[in-house]
């Protein structure tokens, strides 16, 4: 029992794992390629430090978007199958965090991303989502019909029908299917290698070598040696205990070598740091995570957002049908989790945002990473202030008034003499203290769980 079991239920096995019938399959056409087929990439794009940084802080970031099936107003659950994957989690072995993560590394190191489905045993219909990572795939024709056939590092071979499996690529040009590798990037990595080797082989030379002498007479190499033992033996070595160092006159100039710390030319580290940002999209400051909001806002709308969208439309053709599209259904990957602003541009975006009917109240919560509250899934319009369900009922207006309820309501006053309304203004004015009374209090119940 392993993996390979979750993905294809053994009622339909006989289905999805034919590879003696699919061996002899024609080749699968497109406008570009005969028989598309795809290596996982032999370089040591992963095993370099600077690199494996740079994707794990792009991979880390891409797993805290938020996972959403949308659907049309007035239609929720209308696909239960779909709705439980992005209510719950893609499979039975990770959530959606570790699976957001886990496909984003693949695509920046291989540059093609596969997601498969975990079938039904009863029915056949997609139950989980599964990250790929063959080491070849290759689409075949299989009775007319095109499938992915992909050869694991196991040993093993899978099928899937080519419209079954998420594909996300990048440096997408030679191929209509698979993304265009990493190979641009070779000479840069062999000069990282390269640089690392040389500051080793320095570091290791300036700490070996402490004496630098030269003898006065001709001497043959094997005497050479002799005499360089012999000197290091007796004077270097811990049976020299007096601390006095003694050497006869055929050795000549007897220099002390200080070791000294040997460094890459920063220019040239820079050359090369430049080159990995612009490849990945990536800078220093979003490295060191000292970036401010609205270099946070352009590393997020460049790098993060558009692969986002991509994985939300490879879902979207992967699970629903085109009817299903059509009617408004579709998955998407929000902001949700990226919290990057400010606590005084939190405040400003609750701030004008609750009273606008932009946000519910727990929608505000959110942003501070606070509790629902129940009730608090209710909106406010400034202006003429009306309460609103999730289903755009007017729960209740300003001035007290009720759905059902078109009365003036006034309140008792502590004087005869005053007898003024208590009008929809006053109302208003209370709305916005309590607002921003509440905003306060939200802010300052952030800053104290922080």
């Amino acid at each position: 029992m392993g993996l390979l079991d979750r993905l294809v239920p053994q009622s339909l096995k006989s289905r999805f794992d034919r590879p003696s019938e699919l061996l002899p399959v024609q080749g699968y056409k497109t406008f570009t390629e005969q028989s598309p087929f795809f290596h996982s990439w032999d370089g040591t794009l992963y095993e370099q430090a600077q690199t494996r940084a740079i994707i794990e802080c792009i991979a880390t970031a891409c797993s805290k978007l938020k996972p959403e099936f949308v659907t049309p107003e007035g239609s929720q659950g209308s696909i239960p199958r779909v709705q439980k994957l992005f209510t719950a989690w893609p499979n039975d072995v990770m959530d959606w965090p570790t699976f957001l993560r886990r496909v984003f590394t693949i695509l920046l190191t291989e540059t093609t991303a596969y997601v498969v489905p975990g079938y039904d045993d009863r029915d056949g219909s997609i139950i989980s989502l599964w990250p790929m990572k063959p080491s070849y795939t290759e689409v075949v024709d299989y009775e007319g019909e095109p499938w992915m056939r992909f050869h694991l590092l196991t040993g093993e071979v899978q099928a899937y029908p080519f419209y079954d499996v998420a594909i996300l690529t990048r440096f997408q040009l030679d191929s209509d299917i698979y993304g265009g590798g990493n190979k641009p990037l070779t000479p840069t990595l062999r000069l990282m290698d390269a640089q690392r080797q040389a500051e080793e082989i320095a570091l290791k030379t300036g700490a070996d070598i402490r004496f630098i002498g030269k003898l006065t007479t001709l001497t043959h190499e094997d005497d050479l040696e002799k005499k360089r033992n012999r000197f290091a033996e007796s004077n270097l070595s811990p049976r020299n205990k007096s601390g006095l160092m003694l050497y006869d006159s055929t050795i000549d100039e007897l220099k002390q070598v200080n070791p000294q710390n040997f460094t890459i030319d920063p220019d040239e580290m820079s050359r090369i740091d430049k080159a990995l940002y612009s490849y990945f999209t990536i800078n220093e400051k979003i490295l060191s995570a000292s970036f401010t909001e609205a270099e946070w806002a352009a590393f997020y709308e460049l790098c993060i957002e558009p692969k986002a969208i991509a994985l939300g439309a490879a879902l979207t053709k992967m699970l629903l049908t085109p009817t299903q599209v059509r009617k408004g259904n579709h998955i998407m990957f929000s902001s949700g989790y990226l919290e990057y602003a400010t606590p005084e541009s939190k405040l400003k975006v609750a701030t004008n945002g609750l009273d606008r009917g932009v946000y519910t109240i727990n929608e505000v919560r959110d942003i501070f990473q606070l509790p629902h509250i129940p009730g608090g899934d209710v909106r406010m319009i400034r202006g003429e202030y009306y309460i609103i369900d999730d289903l755009n009922n007017i729960i209740a207006e300003s001035g007290g008034k009720s759905k059902h309820d078109t009365t003036t309501h006034t309140v008792d006053q502590p004087s005869d003499d005053d007898t003024d309304t208590y009008d929809d203004s006053d109302v208003a004015d209370e709305i916005d203290d309590l607002t921003r009374r509440l905003v306060a209090l939200m802010e300052k119940r952030a800053k104290v769980a922080a």
